[in-house]
C-alpha cells in the first residue's frame, strides 16, 4: 500500500484539523498530491497553496514589522520619561540654590545692617549731648 493510498481522502472532514496556517497547507498538499495520482487538475489546488504560503510569510513579515514598532514607541516613551526626570531635577537642584542664595544674602544683609547699626550708635554722641552747650 503506498503512502499516498494510506493519507485520509480529502472528503473525510471529521479528523482533520484546520486550526492552523500549516495544517491548513499540509492538508492541501495532500489534496494536491491525491489529485496528481488520480490525473485531476490541480490549477486551483495550486493558486491556493500559493495564496496560502504568501499569507504564512505575510503575517510572520507583519509580527516582526509590528514588534519592532512596538519597541520603537517604548524606547521613545522611555526616552521621553527619562528627560523629563531629568529636567525635573535640574529644576528642583535649581530652585532650591535660589532659595539658598536668597536667604543667605538675606541673613547677610540683615547682619551687615545690624553690625552697621551698631558701628553708627558707638560713633554718634547722644542726642541730649549734643544740643546743650
Amino acid at each position: 500500500m503506498s503512502e499516498l493510498q494510506q493519507t485520509k481522502l480529502w472528503d473525510d472532514w471529521d479528523d482533520i484539523n484546520l486550526s492552523t496556517t500549516e495544517r491548513r497547507i499540509e492538508r492541501l498538499e495532500i489534496l494536491l498530491c491525491q489529485k496528481v495520482h488520480k490525473g485531476e487538475d490541480i490549477s486551483e489546488c495550486l493558486q491556493v497553496l500559493e495564496y496560502l504560503k504568501n499569507r504564512t510569510t505575510q503575517q510572520k513579515l507583519e509580527s516582526v514589522f509590528f514588534r519592532r514598532v512596538q519597541s520603537q514607541v517604548t524606547f521613545n516613551s522611555w526616552k521621553i520619561i527619562g528627560q523629563a526626570t531629568l529636567i525635573s531635577l535640574v529644576t528642583i537642584s535649581c530652585c532650591f540654590a535660589m532659595y539658598k542664595i536668597a536667604t543667605s544674602s538675606i541673613s547677610n544683609n540683615s547682619l551687615s545692617e545690624l553690625s552697621l547699626s551698631k558701628q553708627l550708635s558707638k560713633n554718634t554722641p547722644p542726642h541730649s549731648k549734643k544740643h546743650h552747650r
